[in-house]
């Protein structure tokens, strides 16, 4: 965002001119921390431009489709109190949240676009999987689930297929499906970045009443159930697939682009949390995927196979160490490997409390 051009209101006053020049001042600063901080980012973890493009379109949908939605309700609030000229600023066809939310900090939630980040990426991996499926490969996994004997799998496989052509949208209309508590919190940031866009008008409260309204509005209405990942767990939890059948079912889910059902069997596997399992997928920096599915056991041919795939269809991951990788982890017996995923399993919250005494300890 630009800065403001100077302005005293017509008035020689001193104290105008230095608040200026102090704001000048800060942000030269801020400007120059921002390309410091660019120069010296190590190239392994530069984002590439595709995924950094697909992370901003994502971020831009989901805050301006609930902008809308709490603006737009907040709207007909308004109107129905007599105060039409706001409800028309409101209701204008334009986004005013997004570059407060960006300029006020609030969007490096590390929570918030950990979430947006993670689904970018894996929209990108599971479009690379399904283009680079070789010719010929037949796709039946899904269409076998949703047509299984079993009622409970049955119904569970046409819910997850309802759910995850939800987020096959364009890319302009793709937004994140985040958990209920950050998606409360992006509301409520939302409606804090309008009423603030509103300026000084007082109204007596009302407009203040109808953007809560609003926001409450949207925020009762939201199904955290709905999102794919929560429906991709109750799948992977009908499934119930035994030791003997993960290697299948898991490659099986690559090749079909399904990578958040990939998510979901891994993490009922290992009984983690879908978001941990999810990390691990993601994690083209580290082993830490491979000694997963060799706590499972799988064979080395199996965590190659699986391997190749997420090699070529994630830009985060390096194909050509994928061999030196794979030879000491299938060297591990599943309980030493076992080991390194165990913390896993321990609650979120003590992992993190644990990370940050770390952080002050180190310090």
């Amino acid at each position: 965002m630009s800065a403001k051009p100077f302005s005293a209101g017509g008035h020689d006053d001193p104290d105008t001119v230095a608040a200026y020049v102090a704001a000048a001042d800060r942000r030269a600063d801020e400007r120059l921390a921002t390309a410091m901080a660019d120069i010296f980012l190590a190239e392994r973890h530069r984002l590439d431009e595709r995924t950094r493009i697909a992370i901003l379109r994502m971020t831009e949908a989901t805050v301006t489709a609930l902008e809308r939605e709490i603006a737009g309700h907040a709207a007909r609030l308004l109107v129905a109190r007599g105060l039409d000229d706001v409800a028309g600023i409101l209701t204008a066809n334009r986004t005013m949240t997004l570059d407060r939310l960006i300029e006020a900090g609030v969007l490096r939630d590390s929570e918030v676009m950990g979430e947006i980040i993670a689904q970018a990426r894996i929209d990108l991996i599971d479009a690379a999987l399904i283009a680079n499926r070789m010719p010929g490969t037949t796709a039946a996994l899904l269409g076998r689930l949703a047509e299984s004997g079993d009622g409970v799998v049955r119904t569970r496989a046409v819910a997850y297929l309802v759910a995850d052509g939800r987020r096959r949208l364009p890319a302009a209309e793709r937004r994140a499906e985040l958990p209920g508590e950050l998606y409360y919190r992006l509301a409520w940031w939302i409606a804090a970045a309008l009423r603030e866009r509103l300026g000084a008008v007082q109204a007596d409260g009302a407009i203040d009443r109808a953007l809560v309204e609003a926001t409450q509005r949207s925020i009762a209405a939201y199904d955290e159930g709905e999102r794919v990942e929560a429906v991709a767990a109750q799948l992977a939890g009908a499934i119930d697939a035994t030791p003997a059948d993960m290697p299948r079912l898991l490659l099986e889910a690559l090749v079909e682009g399904r990578s958040i059902l990939f998510s979901a069997l891994l993490a009922r596997a290992l009984a983690v949390e879908p978001g941990d399992a999810r990390a691990l997928m993601l994690d083209g920096d580290s082993d830490r995927l491979w000694l997963a599915l060799r706590a499972l056991a799988f064979a080395r041919e199996d965590m190659a196979r699986i391997g190749w795939l997420l090699s070529e269809a994630d830009a985060a991951r390096d194909a050509e160490r994928l061999a030196d990788a794979l030879d000491p982890v299938a060297a591990l017996s599943p309980d030493t490997a076992a080991l390194v995923v165990a913390p896993l399993a321990m609650p979120r919250d003590y992992r993190a409390a644990l990370r940050t005494l770390a952080r002050t300890r180190a310090s």
